[in-house]
């Protein structure tokens, strides 16, 4: 029985994976693809409680990726939760919910910002990760007026070691003038 509960999972699993990879980009809208690496571990602010930890974290990461924010940068204040993995935790060591927000700069140093959440997960070809979304809020300057959403890819806070960010989604930028 144990077996077919596992075979099942896995299979669930890696079946959501591949349809998670298609993104409903609508009409009038561009799609967006972004990576960024870490400048430095995040620096993580953390209170036990218990076997609970909750902290505060911010982290920094420059813009590898070609784009409209290429040579930008973006900026993270979360707020994240710990706790032992357990029961359906798939073996994780520690699993995180993790939420806050996030301004992403171009070269131009016009900004926009971005809510970010994520909680731990898997997928077969990585680590543990956080996984989770962006929605675009607000902006300044060629983004001001921004809306849109983002499938977001990045380290786990309080186990991360200097990686990346990345995401993919979509955006609707304001009208330019004509």
């Amino acid at each position: 029985m144990k077996i077919f509960y596992l075979t099942y999972f896995i299979l669930f699993t890696n079946t959501t994976g591949l349809f998670a990879n298609n993104i409903n980009i609508p009409e009038d809208a561009e799609e967006i693809s972004l990576v960024a690496k870490y400048i430095d571990k995040p620096k993580v602010n953390e209170i036990n409680i218990g076997e609970t930890i909750i902290a505060t974290a911010n982290f920094s990461a420059f813009i590898s990726s070609e784009g409209h924010l290429s040579e930008g940068t973006i900026d993270c204040k979360v707020t994240a939760y710990a706790a032992p993995g357990r029961g359906f935790s798939c073996g994780f060591a520690q699993m995180e919910n993790v939420s806050g927000y996030c301004v992403l700069k171009d070269k131009d140093q016009d900004s926009l910002v971005a809510k970010l959440e994520c909680s731990s997960g898997a997928t077969v070809s990585t680590d543990v990760r956080c996984e989770g979304r962006l929605d675009f809020m607000s902006g300044t300057g060629k983004y001001s007026g921004i809306n849109g959403t983002a499938r977001l890819h990045m380290e786990q806070i309080f186990t991360s070691g200097k990686s990346s960010i990345e995401f993919l989604g979509w955006w609707r930028l304001p009208a330019k003038n004509l």
